[in-house]
């Protein structure tokens, strides 16, 4: 359990389980263990492609008809992009170009600076990021530019809210959706990670997800109150609540610094 810090590394001698998705490099572990943190991987869930790529391959083709496309994550960048590339079409600014032809969509929206980064890093950029990082709020900025007649493409995983979706069809908007990542459960925890919890020797657990709650959950049942849970927004803390788990610290900001923010306060 935690000691106290040294100067400069506050949070040296505290133990922290990062629970992710699986093989997922994770620069939260970089910042906790620059705070003199002992960092443990979590394997929570495995991102794995559609089952079914022709719903967003039928999309991809008519890109130019859409006034918004609208990225939930970064997952969904990566595996709409990667898409793009193995079909053989060319990425360049915000144009698709198949066989010299441009495919041109008007605008794109991001729902955090997580997803807006991923977008950068494949040569986009996001006109639209919420100030508050949901779907709520993203929802609420896309209807201010006039949603009513307009056509927006969902890119999202096979699970998750229906809320974005839901609240631009009330605003009038047509919306189209498609699955471009499944999320599915990892069945088993680490066995040196389950001993290290049920022994009382992990003090904080990242929980970045409503699915990765949910799997934690199924993972580690009880024991989780065994050490304190941070999760990283208010909708997280909700799907934790419903399932018995009271969080210790919620992020102000729902962003990775913004985790480790949480738990340097409530120290």
């Amino acid at each position: 359990m935690q000691q106290p810090p040294s100067e400069g590394r506050p949070l040296a001698g505290a133990c922290v389980m990062i629970a992710r998705a699986e093989n997922r490099a994770d620069s939260l572990a970089a910042g906790l263990r620059d705070l003199g943190a002992e960092v443990i991987l979590q394997p929570a869930i495995r991102i794995l492609p559609p089952d079914d790529w022709r719903p967003a391959d039928a999309a991809l083709a008519r890109l130019g008809e859409f006034d918004w496309v609208v990225f939930s994550s970064a997952n969904g960048v990566r595996y709409l992009l990667d898409r793009c590339a193995e079909i053989g079409k060319r990425l360049s600014g915000k144009e698709i170009i198949d066989r010299a032809i441009p495919i041109r969509f008007n605008r794109v929206a991001a729902i955090g600076p997580g997803t807006a980064g991923e977008l950068a890093r494949h040569g986009f950029r996001a006109d639209l990021i919420p100030e508050v990082f949901r779907a709520e709020a993203l929802a609420d900025a896309l209807a201010k530019y006039g949603a009513a007649g307009r056509r927006f493409l969902l890119v999202r995983a096979s699970r998750g809210r229906e809320v974005l979706a839901e609240r631009l069809v009330a605003a009038g908007a047509e919306v189209e959706q498609i699955v471009v990542y499944r999320s599915v459960d990892v069945d088993r925890p680490e066995p040196e990670n389950a001993r290290r919890l049920a022994a009382g020797e992990i003090d904080w657990i990242t929980v970045t997800s409503s699915a990765i709650a949910r799997s934690l959950v199924g993972l580690f049942g009880g024991d989780l109150r065994r050490a304190k849970l941070a999760s990283i927004s208010p909708i997280t803390s909700g799907v934790l609540r419903e399932l018995g788990f009271n969080p210790s610290v919620e992020a102000l900001d729902y962003t990775l610094p913004g985790l480790t923010a949480a738990i340097l306060t409530h120290r």
